[in-house]
């Protein structure tokens, strides 16, 4: 067995003990029936759809992306469909002849998703005509991020490409660490201002420039703390926040933390475990973590604004901003609107009793979700 196979063997291997280390999450509450919302605003299904089937069984964030008026949606058995985000109306679908194992990317004309046999793979962002593939050194559950003719994506293992977005050449790699233990999936590229900052399975966040992958500074978000490789797992699941050079990072069993993007120091820590993601409007930082609560602080200072319990139990989505509102979806097949001033609940709707696991999108008043089962639908409120 050569290296790189029993890298892939390994790596295989701790995903799994990570899956099951999820699971097992000693935060973990039996989800309870849910109250009434009381006096709910008037929730309007705008349009329907259906994308590919089978995303629930991963557990990977299939994540929608809204570009240019267009929803660009994909699914784990290689559906790709994009509608006009207004009404609904398929411009065009095709199935790549892959097993898709992220969400979509797009940029430069082009959509960009990994495919479980580590590849990257471009289409024409207007009819789905296949570009190119780009060879990784193993398999990606992350989205790729695209910034000015540069598409990146990070493996599981922890390697961060750079690749020609043209045709697919590969610029430059960043080599991360691997823990003994991960969880399946991980957090995207975040690019801005010719910075890629990036996330780690060992709670770390990484700055590299985005022309030639040149390390700027790395530093802890999380640090582990236990015995056990499973007590000391402190993946950085959820996709960094940068606004006004502070950058925003949450953790698995680690904290909440706003990073000072020269300096590299904390400005304000806060200890709670989250995987699904962040959200961040002029109002708050709003963040979802792993025991079914949704937090709101103040993102200068880290101070609590509103805490909502009552979803406990249910392992929820990134919060998306609409509105006055945030979102939230969960996998039990619930879409939650809540007040961004307050947290109580605004409206709610059962989607999917499937569940749902990719995080939804949004455009002002109007949200677009992607069930388990593919089912597509936008709301507006």
């Amino acid at each position: 067995m050569n290296k790189n196979t029993l890298k892939a063997v390994l790596i295989g291997a701790v995903l799994l003990l990570g899956l099951a280390a999820c699971s097992s999450d000693k935060e973990k509450v039996a989800a309870k029936p849910l109250a009434a919302v009381q006096n709910p605003a008037t929730l309007k299904t705008v349009w329907r759809g259906h994308t590919g089937n089978g995303n629930g069984k991963s557990g990977i964030n299939y994540a929608p992306v809204l570009a240019d008026g267009q929803l660009y949606t994909v699914s784990e058995n290689g559906s790709m469909v994009v509608y006009n985000a207004e009404n609904g109306r398929v411009l065009w679908q095709k199935k790549a002849d892959k097993l898709l194992s992220s969400g979509p990317a797009v940029g430069d004309g082009k959509l960009f998703v990994n495919d479980n046999q580590g590849e990257l793979l471009a289409f024409n962002a207007s009819d789905g005509a296949k570009l190119f593939t780009a060879n990784l050194p193993n398999r990606s559950f992350a989205a790729p991020a695209y910034n000015n003719g540069i598409v990146i994506t990070k493996t599981i293992d922890e390697q961060m490409l750079a690749f020609n977005s043209n045709d697919g050449s590969q610029i430059w790699s960043y080599e991360g660490n691997v823990p003994n233990m991960i969880l399946q999936g991980g957090s995207s590229p975040v690019i801005s201002d010719g910075i890629v900052i990036q996330g780690s399975a060992d709670g770390k966040v990484t700055l590299v420039t985005l022309d030639k992958g040149q390390l700027l500074w790395q530093r802890a978000a999380a640090q582990p703390n236990g015995i056990s490789d499973i007590a000391r797992m402190v993946d950085i699941d959820a996709n960094p926040l940068i606004s006004n050079n502070v950058i925003y990072v949450g953790s698995y069993q680690g904290s909440i933390v706003a990073i000072d993007k020269f300096k590299a120091t904390s400005i304000w820590e806060h200890r709670l475990s989250t995987r699904s993601g962040l959200a961040l409007s002029p109002r708050a930082l709003f963040v979802t973590d792993t025991r079914g609560r949704v937090w709101a602080f103040d993102p200068a200072t880290g101070k609590v604004l509103w805490r909502q319990n009552r979803l406990l139990g249910r392992t929820l989505t990134a919060p998306v901003i609409s509105g006055d509102n945030i979102v939230v979806a969960d996998t039990l097949g619930d879409v939650h609107w809540l007040s961004q001033s307050d947290g109580h609940f605004v409206a709610r709707v059962q989607m999917d009793k499937k569940g749902i696991i990719s995080n939804p999108v949004a455009d002002g008043n109007t949200v677009f979700v992607m069930s388990n089962k593919g089912a597509v639908v936008a709301y507006s409120l």
